[in-house]
């Protein structure tokens, strides 16, 4: 009996030990880093706030002060001498799969495929871009799993997984060689991976999507027209039916996230904002009463400005077949620019950036030229931080960063910084941004006028 008692004493002994060994664990302080001496940039001001400071605990903005701010006495101390605090850019439209033109993706093994998204990834990172939403093309769990878990580097990714459209869609990259997808046979080297999902009325949608879900999407990307890059889809054709897009927009709903769509020409954003999609992708053709009615949605507009760039036609992953719907684009696209300026959506920015690590590199730097010269430098900034931050809040519960906002410097942020030389609302060039596409510098060539970069509240670059 005495011997049963001590060993219930030890055991709960034991037991309160561990739970004081835990709760010390949860208790201990987190790491703080203190920027001082520093100009806000803070994602949706069009004025810098001078002479502040930011206290970063964690992963998450702790505080925001005019002046000088108490921090703990373990605290990191990074004096930016002056230097713009801004948030982490935001890119709203990736593919860090396609490291190739689409008849090359095709063609590539997939582990050449895994290895070369990896470097893309690190790219876009040292390139100023904490986070990435990849729309189509990456399943979803392998490269932002690795990422997430610090095996990697690279930004934040909000992956759609493959993208979903109909036989002859935008994402249908089938060579003539290979058969449809209603035999029942998979010759297609994307479909098989997943990069791609054909799929032909609203119940393949469903499974197409539900499927994408799986392999964990955080939202879905479907076509609902033609594009430049594919071969098989003129770009007046309307991709989906309305049935099929609504498909689409159930299953995302279902887990409580949202649809974007590849589409053009006013008739296919119509049809998709019907039917319930909330961010149109690229959308170059809309007109002022599409313009108006998007707007009236709340839906978010996300465009490429070197989508429309003359320099375009120097891009060596266009095929003959693509110069020409290319051509096509730069007439149907002329109030574009006018259309956005007036009405003010939700403006994304976007890369849609594919092709090798070069060119990828070049065109990311000559995006944030081009979209500041067409629509401001303060507009780009917002397109690129805040507004794209909310955007990524209609993921809901779906959402894989939940503790706080993106694309700002504010208090109960997520620490995603950048620290610049100079003021990027007079001059965009100090984040990057280079005024000629193919003179653009090297890939490797380092931005020196970013000088910290930071995710998460991790310093991946200091160059102060």
């Amino acid at each position: 009996m005495i011997m049963k008692k001590c060993l219930l004493a030890a055991t709960l002994t034991a037991a309160l030990m561990f739970a004081a060994s835990v709760s010390a664990q949860e208790e201990k302080p987190k790491p703080q880093i203190l920027f001082t001496n520093v100009n806000i940039f803070d994602g949706f001001s069009d004025k810098l706030a001078e002479g502040m400071s930011v206290l970063v605990e964690g992963n998450l903005i702790k505080k925001v002060a005019k002046g000088n701010i108490e921090a703990s006495a373990n605290a990191t101390v990074i004096d930016g001498d002056g230097r713009t605090l801004m948030p982490g850019l935001i890119d709203g439209h990736t593919h860090l799969n396609m490291t190739t033109g689409v008849v090359g993706i095709e063609k590539m093994p997939w582990d050449e495929i895994g290895v070369r998204s990896t470097i893309m990834a690190r790219d876009w990172l040292n390139d100023g871009f904490t986070t990435v939403r990849d729309m189509g093309g990456m399943g979803g769990r392998g490269l932002k799993r690795a990422v997430d878990a610090g095996h990697l580097i690279g930004p934040r990714i909000y992956p759609s997984g493959g993208w979903i459209g109909q036989t002859s869609g935008h994402q249908d990259f089938r060579v003539d060689s290979m058969r449809s997808m209603a035999t029942g046979n998979i010759d297609s080297h994307t479909q098989r991976l997943g990069i791609t999902r054909t799929a032909d009325g609203p119940e393949r949608v469903l499974e197409a999507a539900r499927d994408n879900l799986f392999n964990g999407a955080t939202q879905l990307k479907i076509m609902t027209g033609g594009g430049v890059a594919s071969q098989n889809d003129p770009l007046h054709v309307l991709t989906m039916t309305t049935e099929e897009i609504e498909a689409a927009v159930k299953a995302a709903r279902d887990f409580d996230t949202y649809v974007g769509t590849h589409v053009f020409s006013p008739e296919g954003i119509r049809r998709s904002l019907d039917a319930g999609v909330m961010t149109i992708e690229h959308g170059f053709f809309i007109d002022e009463e599409t313009m108006i009615y998007l707007k009236k949605k709340g839906a978010f507009l996300v465009s490429q400005m070197t989508g429309i760039a003359p320099e375009q036609a120097n891009n060596p992953v266009l095929t003959p077949v693509s110069l020409a719907k290319l051509n096509l684009a730069f007439k149907l696209s002329g109030n574009f620019v006018e259309l956005v300026k007036k009405h003010k959506p939700n403006f994304v920015f976007q890369t849609d950036a594919l092709g090798d690590f070069g060119a990828v590199a070049k065109q990311r730097a000559y995006e944030k030229y081009r979209h500041a010269e067409l629509f401001g430098n303060f507009e780009m900034l917002k397109a690129a931080t805040s507004t794209a931050g909310k955007m990524l809040q209609l993921t809901g519960k779906l959402n894989p960063y939940p503790e706080g906002p993106l694309g700002v410097i504010q208090e109960g942020a997520y620490a995603d910084i950048l620290i610049v030389d100079g003021n990027p609302i007079e001059d965009v060039t100090v984040i990057g941004a280079v005024d000629a596409w193919f003179s653009a510098p090297p890939r490797k060539a380092e931005v020196k006028t970013i000088r910290v970069i930071m995710k998460d509240g991790k310093i991946y670059k200091n160059t102060l």
